[in-house]
């Protein structure tokens, strides 16, 4: 006998974002035993990252004057290590570094801020991960300089999509779910039923299949005119609007989505012919 599977939703608050699961399942009481184990995780996972949680990993990094020697845990390792590799990849168009500009160009509300010359290269001389030393063998993180400030906030979402799916499949056993942070990174594995993925929008009317891949996008409507380019110490321009990155992981679709709207479309491109797994979804005049 065949038991009907349905789709069971849930949400949950946290990283300052509501966050949705969908999922697949024939059993109400295991799908919600599951989400709760995923919201529970999730949960501990904010502590160790968040720059706002004033004992997490983060916070200790940024806390740390030049030259401390900080041992962190595995998500923040992850993060750390991760945003690295795109801040290289990217040309410094992702910089997980970017707090201390962040500060001097964008007020807290979204709008914009205009610093003394002397206020911008100071904040300019603590960004970059060239002022960043870090071991994943030994789990550490040395600044190079003080104050820096570490901003996970582009890619910390997608991180905790990528770990609510890997509790999924490997302590529940389930293989079809959409997971939501706040519209703005969604991660589709499987399919819904009858589907032949997940059907989502990418800031536009048409749908389309989002099947074990990530989808994210990056805009001004939320936060302001928040998103600044490292390599020129400059805002983007408002006027552009909102890029989306598709990726194999919800990690990379989150820190895409904001290199992608620091990039021109040239560089863009250029970044695509090396990944063939990536795809940039633009709605521009």
């Amino acid at each position: 006998m065949n038991v009907k599977r349905q789709i069971y939703q849930f949400a949950h608050m946290a990283m300052a974002t509501r966050f949705e699961l969908h999922l697949v399942h024939h059993d109400a009481v295991e799908a919600a035993q599951a989400a709760t184990a995923v919201w529970e995780d999730m949960d501990g996972l904010e502590q160790e990252i968040s720059r706002y949680v004033p004992h997490s990993d983060i916070s200790r990094v940024n806390g740390s004057p030049a030259g401390r020697v900080v041992l962190v845990r595995e998500a923040a390792m992850d993060i750390i290590s991760f945003g690295k590799e795109i801040w290289d990849q990217t040309n410094g168009a992702f910089d997980l570094t970017i707090g201390p500009l962040a500060s001097a160009l964008v007020w807290p509300n979204g709008l914009p801020r205009e610093p003394a010359p002397e206020e911008l290269a100071s904040a300019r001389a603590r960004c970059g991960y060239q002022h960043l030393e870090v071991d994943p063998e030994e789990f550490s993180v040395i600044p190079k300089v003080d104050n820096m400030l570490l901003d996970p906030g582009a890619i910390g979402k997608g991180y905790a999509l990528d770990q609510a799916a890997n509790l999924l499949r490997e302590d529940w056993s389930m293989s079809d779910f959409l997971l939501n942070a706040g519209t703005s990174t969604l991660l589709g594995v499987g399919a819904m039923p009858e589907g032949e993925g997940w059907s989502v929008t990418a800031g536009s009317p048409e749908p389309f299949w989002l099947k074990d891949e990530a989808l994210s996008g990056t805009g001004f409507e939320v936060k302001g005119a928040h998103v600044i380019d490292p390599r020129t110490a400059k805002r983007v321009d408002i006027s552009r609007v909102i890029r989306w990155a598709v990726a194999p992981t919800a990690t990379l679709a989150d820190a895409l989505s904001t290199a992608f709207m620091v990039m021109n479309r040239k560089e863009i491109a250029q970044f695509l012919k090396s990944y063939p797994a990536v795809r940039a979804i633009f709605h521009e005049g």
